[in-house]
C-alpha cells in the first residue's frame, strides 16, 4: 500500500475541497435561474420539473456542507481532545455521519433520476430504452440503504470491513455504469438524429446547424462525474484515505454538471440562427425565432421520431420529409399560442 495522507488531513481537505465545489455550483446555480427566469422557461411540464429540480439540488448540496461544517466544528474544536478528530470521523454510527452519508446518497439518486428523465424525454418518451438505467437506479437505492444499515452495526473505523467492502464496491459500480450507459443512450439518439437529418437533405453539415456541439457538451459534462468515481473506486480498491476528498466532491459535483449542461446549451443557443434546413425550405415561423434551433427531421416511415418536448407541431414539406418543430434551446414557452411557433423545454 502507498503511503498514506493522515485521516485527521483528509478531513480537513475533503471539507475545504467540497467548499471550493459549492463555489463553483453556487456561481452555476444563479446563472441558471437568471436564464430560466428571464426566458421564462417554466410553462411546459419538463421545464418544471427541470426548474424544481435544480432548486431541490442545490438545497440538498447546500444541507450538506452545512452539515460537514457542523461536524468539522464539532470533530476539531468541540470534541478535539476527547474522542479527537480521527476517532470522530471515524465513527461511522454517530447520527450526523449517519446523515452526511444519507444526503450523499439522495443527491446521487436525485442526478440519476434526472438524468434517466432527460434520457425519458430525448427517446420520445420510451419506457423500453429507460429499462436497465431503472433497474440499476433501484439496486443503487437498495445498495446505499444497506450500507447506511451496516454503518449504525460496523466497529469503529471498518470502512474497509469485509462486511462493508462488497456493498461499497457494489455503490461505485452501479453508479458509474448508471451514468455510462444514460449518457451514451442520450448522446446516441442525438449523434443518429444529426445524420438522419443529414441524409434527408433537410439542412447541411455546418457546425453551426449540427447537433455536434449539443452531444459533446452532454458527455464532457457528464464525464466530469464519472471521472470522479472512477478516482474513488481506484482510490477505496487502494485503500488510500484519498478517497475521502473525492467523496466529499460528488455531491457538488453532481449540481455542477446538472446546471452546467443548461447554461452551456444556453449560451451556445445565443450563438446561433434558426434554420437547420436549406434556405428553400426554411419555414416562416422558424425565421422568426432567433433562439429556437429546429433540427428533428425524419423520414416518414422512420418509427420514434426524436421528440424533446412535451408536444410537437409537425409540418409534411414537399420532400415527404416529416420535420417536428421543437426547440433544444428555448423552453420558454412563450408563442404556444401562435400556430407554428410552438416551444418546448430544454430537456439536457
Amino acid at each position: 500500500m502507498s503511503a498514506q495522507v493522515p485521516l485527521d488531513v483528509t478531513n480537513v481537505l475533503s471539507v475545504w475541497f467540497e467548499v471550493f465545489l459549492y463555489g463553483l455550483y453556487c456561481t452555476l446555480f444563479v446563472q441558471s435561474l437568471d436564464i430560466t427566469l428571464k426566458r421564462q422557461r417554466t410553462k411546459t411540464v419538463p421545464a418544471k420539473v427541470f426548474f424544481i429540480s435544480t432548486i431541490v439540488l442545490f438545497i440538498v448540496a447546500t444541507s450538506h456542507i452545512a452539515l460537514n461544517l457542523y461536524r468539522l466544528l464539532r470533530g476539531y474544536v468541540w470534541l478535539a481532545e476527547d474522542p479527537g478528530p480521527v476517532l470522530y470521523f471515524n465513527d461511522l454510527g454517530r447520527w450526523e455521519n449517519i446523515a452526511h452519508d444519507a444526503i450523499n446518497a439522495v443527491m446521487t439518486w436525485l442526478g440519476d433520476m434526472l438524468l434517466i428523465y432527460r434520457c425519458f424525454i430525448i427517446w420520445n418518451n420510451s419506457y423500453y430504452i429507460i429499462g436497465l438505467p431503472t433497474l440499476l437506479l433501484i439496486m443503487s437505492i437498495v445498495t446505499n440503504s444497506v450500507a447506511l444499515r451496516l454503518f449504525t452495526e460496523v466497529r469503529l473505523g471498518t470502512l474497509f470491513s469485509p462486511s462493508l467492502v462488497a456493498w461499497m464496491n457494489s455503490i461505485y459500480a452501479i453508479a458509474l455504469a448508471q451514468n455510462f450507459i444514460t449518457t451514451a443512450l442520450i448522446a446516441y439518439r442525438l449523434w443518429r438524429q444529426d445524420n438522419v437529418s443529414i441524409k434527408a437533405g433537410l439542412r447541411d453539415a455546418r457546425p453551426k446547424s449540427s447537433l455536434r456541439p449539443i452531444i459533446r457538451i452532454v458527455i464532457e459534462s457528464a464525464a466530469i462525474y464519472v471521472l470522479t468515481v472512477i478516482v474513488i473506486i481506484i482510490m477505496y480498491a487502494r485503500g488510500n484515505n484519498l478517497q475521502f476528498v473525492a467523496q466529499e466532491a460528488i455531491v457538488p459535483i453532481i449540481g455542477i454538471v446538472f446546471t452546467l449542461i443548461s447554461v452551456r446549451l444556453a449560451m451556445h443557443s445565443t450563438k446561433m440562427l434558426a434554420t437547420t434546413v436549406p434556405p428553400a425550405r426554411t419555414l416562416t415561423d422558424w425565421q422568426a425565432a432567433p433562439h429556437r434551433h429546429s433540427f428533428l427531421a425524419t423520414s416518414g416511415d422512420t418509427p420514434g421520431t426524436l421528440s424533446l418536448a412535451s408536444g410537437t407541431d409537425s409540418t409534411i414539406n414537399p420532400s415527404g420529409f416529416t420535420i417536428r418543430k421543437e426547440s433544444m434551446y428555448d423552453d420558454s414557452g412563450s408563442g404556444d399560442e401562435e400556430k407554428g411557433r410552438l416551444s418546448s423545454p430544454n430537456p439536457l
